[in-house]
């Protein structure tokens, strides 16, 4: 009987972390976690870049950094998808953490204060793995971080220490690494589990 699993994503300025999820909503299943690189040297941190260049170049130097990042994501997703599709595994969902700052729609305003410009960032990153799963053939979701204690709570009928058992006893089930990206990526995923059999191939 094929295996299916959702990926959830928690994307950093240049690395996610990643998780392939299956199962049920009450019974979960942790296949993979991994860390993925999806920016070199030379191209993380884009909008510091391009505040501390020619600002008439700011708007092509983004660009052309989104094309190199979004190529260098499917890469590495793909591979992923590659392994699980090796082992029997089907995806068709991913999910990535919502953009949700409120950021100007001139870049020059972005780019002439430091806060907005690591909200930038952040937005960036959740792009670019969005718009590669995308490329990929996935059905792309997108949650609000903050919300996901609540929303997987929610969806097994538990309260928020209840939740959090959950996700203790998965990381010590599956042992070290078991970070705040990891939780968060798999919280992500297991969110959408009743999507991950019924998606279009």
């Amino acid at each position: 009987m094929p295996t299916f699993a959702v990926l959830g994503f928690r994307p950093h300025t240049y690395w996610t972390a990643v998780a392939a999820v299956a199962g049920r909503p009450d019974a979960p299943r942790i296949l993979v976690r991994r860390r993925l690189t999806f920016a070199g040297p030379d191209e993380n941190f884009v909008y510091h870049r391009a505040a501390a260049g020619d600002p008439a170049a700011a708007a092509a130097l983004i660009d052309r950094l989104r094309t190199a990042t979004e190529a260098n994501a499917r890469r590495e997703i793909g591979a992923l998808l590659d392994d699980l599709r090796r082992d029997g595994v089907t995806v068709r969902v991913a999910v990535t953490a919502a953009a949700v700052a409120k950021l100007p729609e001139r870049l020059e305003d972005i780019l002439s204060n430091h806060s907005r410009i690591h909200a930038a960032e952040g937005r960036f990153a959740r792009d670019v793995i969005a718009a590669a799963c995308a490329a990929a053939g996935l059905e792309v979701r997108r949650v609000v971080e903050r919300e996901l204690d609540a929303l997987t709570g929610d969806l097994l009928g538990l309260g928020a220490p209840a939740v959090a058992a959950r996700l203790k006893a998965m990381g010590a089930t599956l042992g070290p690494p078991w970070s705040e990206d990891y939780k968060l990526a798999v919280q992500a995923a297991w969110l959408h589990l009743r999507e991950a059999e019924a998606a279009p191939a």
